[in-house]
């Protein structure tokens, strides 16, 4: 009997070990993702990307390797919710990514890292299953952990959704879009109440709604400049200044990460202004700017052509 429970013994802290090295494994997959992706936020940053490489262009890049960094030391220190939350969060941004940019890269690489991340999950949890066999009074955390912990989470995890919707269409997208990219569908509602015509073209498009575009936002069309909200009385109030009506064009408050920048658009009549509200991501607010201010700038040329 004492050497078939030494030979379980050996048994358990073999596979002990495993677990303890699947996590550890996990956590030097993260730490290296971590520093790829902090590689390619600096390239693209300080050469400005876009396309493709401009998804990495964005400071809130930060964040990622913040969220990683924090999974990494969480499966060093066997925490099950951090190894779940690296794989929901490896899963959500190659669904972004492809999102954004319409085909997978690095395939083979990406499976790679969940393998890992994936097996650090299993790791996890047979740690504290095993180490819970060993002494029945062991608490793998404290009882505080599960009432923030699982909330937090749950939270991240909604809210990385949400952000993946607004690339979907199905919910207004966090950044200003070229009009070829705005669906037909929103076109269609914007035309149906009032903010377009028929035959205008949008050049770029902003809401700043949650859940639909009619919540608000601003439009560069060929012809005008759009703003339109929801007043305090429901109705939906849209103003707008074609190019040879509009006097000068104004930074009013800078943007950062959390909030949009607002521009004031000053017509030649004094009484009459209004201020858009436009998003800063990858410099989409300094686009729509530059262009309305090039549309302007031709119709006074226009119209001082004899």
């Amino acid at each position: 009997m004492l050497c078939n429970r030494t030979r379980l013994e050996q048994t358990r802290i073999m596979n002990l070990e495993e677990a303890q090295k699947a996590s550890r494994n996990g956590a030097i997959a993260a730490f290296i993702s971590a520093a790829l992706t902090l590689g390619v936020f600096l390239v693209a940053t300080m050469s400005d990307a876009d396309g493709a490489l401009g998804i990495w262009n964005d400071p809130t890049i930060i964040l990622d390797v913040i969220i990683i960094l924090l999974c990494a030391v969480g499966m060093l220190r066997q925490s099950r919710a951090a190894a779940l939350l690296m794989v929901v969060y490896w899963i959500l941004a190659k669904a972004y990514i492809f999102l954004e940019t319409g085909q997978i890269s690095g395939l083979l690489t990406s499976l790679l890292f969940l393998y890992f991340f994936a097996k650090a999950v299993q790791g996890t949890f047979a740690y504290h299953r095993l180490r819970k066999e060993e002494d029945p009074e062991y608490r793998a955390a404290p009882r505080w952990y599960y009432y923030v912990g699982i909330p937090v989470f749950s939270l991240f995890v909604i809210a990385f959704f949400f952000g993946l919707l607004t690339m979907t269409g199905y919910v207004p997208s966090t950044e200003i879009v070229a009009g070829t990219d705005v669906s037909s569908e929103d076109r269609a509602s914007l035309v149906a109440n009032g903010v377009l015509f028929e035959d205008e073209q949008i050049e770029y498009f902003y809401s700043y709604g949650l859940l639909s575009v009619l919540e608000g936002g601003n439009v560069l069309t060929d012809r005008a400049v759009v703003t339109y909200f929801v007043g305090d009385d429901g109705e939906l109030t849209v103003y707008e200044l074609t190019f040879d009506q509009i006097e000068s064009i104004s930074l009013y408050q800078e943007g950062d990460w959390v909030t949009d920048a607002l521009y004031m658009i000053q017509s030649y009549d004094e009484d009459f202004w209004f201020v858009v509200e436009l998003s800063i991501e990858r410099g989409g607010d300094a686009l729509f700017i530059e262009a309305l201010r090039e549309k302007v700038s031709q119709a006074r040329s226009n119209d001082s052509t004899p």
